[in-house]
C-alpha cells in the first residue's frame, strides 16, 4: 500500500498528465499503488482479511503445544514404561544403599538424581548405573527388546525438551493479543460496512460476519 507522500506525488502526476498528449504513463508498480488507493476502505479491508487468514493457523499452534503439554503430562503420570522405568531407579537405589539408615529403603526420591544415573559407575568404570538400568530393562520388561516393533518406554526426548521450553505466561500472551486483534478486527470490518455501498460491500461482508461469529 502507497505511503500517504508516495500516493500525493502518484496523483500530481496522474492530474498533471491528464491534458498532455505526450505525457508519461505511470510505470506499473505506481499503477498498482494508484489502484489500491481507489478500493473503498482499502486498508480496513486488507487488515480484516490478513487477520482471518493467520487467525486459524495461530489458533491451531497454540492448541497443538498445549495438546502435547497434556500428553506427556498425562504420559508421565500414568504411562506404565514411565513407572516401570522409575521403579528401577528406585528398586537398585534402595538396594546400593541398603545399609544407610537415612537413605536405604526410600518411599520414593528427587527427580535431580535422574540425571545424575549416567554418574555412578561400576567398580571396574566400564558402565554406568544409567546403562545398567537400561540393559536389565530391557532383558527383563521389554519382549520385544531388539526387534523392530520394540517401543521406546519414556516420553520422545525432542516432545519433553519442547514442552520444557513452553510457558504459561507465553499463551496467555498470544492469547491476549489474538482477542485483541479479533476485536480491532470487528471495528474496522464495521467501518467498512457503514461507508461501502452496496456493490462494494459483498462478499465481504458475508465473510467476515461468519468469520467473527465462529
Amino acid at each position: 500500500r502507497a505511503q500517504s507522500d508516495e500516493l500525493e506525488k502518484i496523483e500530481k502526476h496522474g492530474r498533471s498528465s491528464k491534458d498532455k498528449e505526450n505525457a508519461k504513463p505511470l510505470d506499473k508498480p505506481e499503477q498498482f499503488l494508484y489502484e489500491l488507493s481507489l478500493i473503498p476502505n482499502f486498508s480496513e479491508r486488507v487488515f480484516c482479511i490478513l487477520f482471518q487468514s493467520t487467525f486459524s493457523e495461530s489458533i491451531s499452534s497454540i492448541r497443538r503445544k498445549l495438546e502435547l503439554l497434556q500428553k506427556l503430562c498425562e504420559t508421565l503420570k500414568n504411562g506404565p514404561g514411565v513407572m516401570q522405568v522409575l521403579g528401577l531407579v528406585l528398586a537398585f537405589g534402595n538396594y546400593m544403599n541398603g545399609g544407610n539408615k537415612t537413605r536405604g529403603q526410600a518411599d520414593g526420591f528427587g527427580l535431580d538424581i535422574l540425571p545424575k544415573l549416567k554418574d555412578v559407575k561400576s567398580s571396574d568404570n566400564s558402565r554406568s548405573l544409567l546403562s545398567y538400568i537400561v540393559s536389565y530393562y530391557l532383558r527383563n520388561f521389554e519382549e520385544d527388546a531388539g526387534k523392530e516393533q520394540c517401543i521406546f518406554p519414556l516420553p520422545e526426548p525432542q516432545d519433553l525438551f519442547q514442552a520444557s521450553q513452553m510457558k504459561f505466561e507465553d499463551f496467555q500472551k498470544d492469547l491476549r493479543k489474538l482477542h485483541k486483534d479479533l476485536k480491532a478486527c470487528e471495528v474496522e470490518a464495521g467501518k467498512v460496512y457503514q461507508v461501502s455501498s452496496k456493490d462494494h460491500i459483498q462478499p465481504f461482508k458475508e465473510n467476515m460476519e461468519q468469520f467473527i461469529i465462529q
